[in-house]
Parts: structure tokens; C-alpha cells; sequence
């Protein structure tokens, strides 16, 4: 199972012949509709207590608009937010028109509540968007795409507590690829990357069977189990040590891993069950690598 493409945060400026076009539009666009106002009312009175506030707002969310046509953030929608600002901001200038241009309709005013209620409603969609992926960007590991440390300690605990509440086990399985710093001497960092991008993919394909795949260190992951029995968290391991060393690396280089498998005790804490898997995992590298040893 391929992993997704990690999205990055990154803010950068846009062209600033394209930010001129949009900003003109807006302002063409903005024009024409005051305009049609003018000549379809007759006449308009300006009382700054009447409306100072939706013109003051209306000034406002334009300045965010030419800001949002300047600069590109990666994790936020950009023509949602110009789209959402742009709503808003023609929202704002209806209902300041409704007391500037007393003969309008009234379904002008209608309208520039539509606009300004779909311009909130667009603009609340991009931020929940974009609170969840840098939530996301946060938990996951920057080269594999699979939970970080950070995440994962959070998740296990949160699991161990759940399950020694109801007396059952967690089982955490400790994966150490064999002689990585070797592959890493020999072909180079690019190609550990790349070793370990391959590495993290097949051991995702695992996700539907397992409650957490991580990345813990260099070389080193991580998959929590629930609701298994040693020898089922066993066969699970075994089964991922296959796949890690069938996978092809190109020019007949291949992989193997040592995986150490421990099963929480009623009550055990989190580094304790930690430690024995990772003793099991360098146990199966002391007997000869490429194997799954249980933790005591």
C-alpha cells in the first residue's frame, strides 16, 4: 500500500502580476456594483453613524483580500479564501449601501446577508481545513509519512490505559532494520531514504490489522496491537518481517529486519512495555537477525 504524498507547510508570495489582476477585478467588479446602485436608486445620504461599521468592514476584509491575492500558504485553499473574502467583503458593502442608497431595494440587503453568511461559511470550512492537516503535519513523520514519536507515544498510552482498565493487552511490535548504517555508508543517505520509504510503505500495508504504525527513531518502527494473543501478535509480526525482506530495492538489494514483540502486563507501564519489546527486537539481531523474538 503506496503512503500518501506528505503535504508541507510552506508560505511563500504569489506573482504579484496575478495578485494585480485579481485585485483589479475585485475593484471592477466592486465598481460596476455600486454603480448599478447609483443610477437604480436616485439619490444616497451618507451618515457615518449609520454606516461606519459595514463600510469599516467592508475596507477591512478588502486589505484581506489583497493580502490573500500577495501571499500562498500550501495548507489553506487559496481560491476558497479569496472566494470566502471576496463574499464577504461584497456583503458588507450591500448592507452599507442599504443606508447609503435609501431608494434601493430591499432584496439588496437580502442579499448582502446571503453574501456575508456564505463568505463566514466559506472562509470557517478553510480554517477547519487547515487546522486539520497542520494537526496532521504535526503527528506525522516528515519522510515516511507514518506517525512520529510524539503521536505515537500519545496513542499508546491512551491505549494501555483503555485496555488495562478492561484487563486486556496491548502488544507493541519493535522493528529494527538490520545493518542500516552499513546501507547508508555503502549507497549513500539518498538511498536510506529511500530504503526506509519503501520499508514504511509495506509495513502500512498492515494499517487495516493494527491500531498504530510509527516511525520511532532512524531505523526504527513501531506497530501497537490489540486483541490479539502472543500467538497471533507472533504470526502479525513474522508476516511483516516477510514483506520487509521482499521487497526489491533494485539491483538485487534487499532488506531484513529484527522485530521483538511484547505484550503488556495487567497494569504495566508504558516504557516498561516499550523496553521489553525493544530487548526482544535486540535479542533477535544477537541470534542472527531477519527473525521475531518474544520479550520475557
Amino acid at each position: 500500500m503506496a503512503l500518501e504524498t506528505q503535504p508541507e507547510l510552506q508560505i511563500k508570495f504569489a506573482r504579484r502580476d496575478r495578485a494585480l489582476l485579481l485585485v483589479l477585478a475585485n475593484l471592477v467588479l466592486t465598481g460596476l456594483l455600486i454603480g448599478h446602485l447609483l443610477t437604480s436608486s436616485g439619490g444616497y445620504r451618507f451618515e457615518l453613524d449609520q454606516v461606519g461599521f459595514e463600510a469599516a468592514s467592508f475596507l477591512s476584509v478588502f486589505v484581506m483580500f489583497v493580502a490573500a491575492t500577495l501571499i500562498k500558504v500550501s495548507l489553506a485553499e487559496r481560491r476558497a479564501v479569496l472566494l470566502g473574502l471576496f463574499a464577504l467583503q461584497t456583503g458588507n458593502l450591500l448592507d452599507a449601501a442599504t443606508g447609503i442608497f435609501f431608494n434601493a431595494s430591499p432584496v439588496w440587503w437580502w442579499i448582502g446577508d446571503g453574501l456575508t453568511f456564505t463568505g463566514e461559511v466559506i472562509l470557517a470550512l478553510v480554517v477547519f481545513q487547515f487546522v486539520r492537516l497542520t494537526n496532521d503535519l504535526a503527528n506525522r513523520d516528515p519522510l515516511t509519512g507514518l506517525y512520529n514519536r510524539s503521536y505515537h507515544m500519545r496513542a499508546l498510552a491512551n491505549l494501555l490505559k483503555t485496555r488495562n482498565n478492561d484487563k486486556e493487552s496491548v502488544a507493541v511490535i519493535a522493528i529494527d532494520i538490520d545493518h542500516f548504517k552499513h546501507v547508508n555508508d555503502v549507497h549513500g543517505h539518498a538511498f536510506g531514504d529511500l530504503a526506509l520509504q519503501a520499508i514504511a510503505s509495506a509495513v502500512n500495508g498492515f494499517q487495516g490489522e493494527v491500531k498504530v504504525i510509527s516511525r520511532t527513531g532512524g531505523e526504527e518502527f513501531e506497530v501497537v496491537v490489540d486483541q490479539l494473543d502472543e500467538p497471533a501478535v507472533f504470526a502479525l509480526a513474522d508476516r511483516i518481517r516477510l514483506v520487509i525482506a521482499s521487497i526489491d530495492l533494485g539491483e538485487n538489494r534487499q532488506l531484513t529486519a529484527s522485530l521483538g514483540i511484547a505484550l503488556s502486563h495487567v497494569g504495566e507501564a508504558l516504557v516498561s512495555l516499550r523496553q521489553r519489546a525493544d530487548a526482544a527486537a535486540y535479542k533477535a539481531k544477537n541470534t542472527g537477525r531477519n527473525r521475531v523474538c518474544v520479550a520475557d
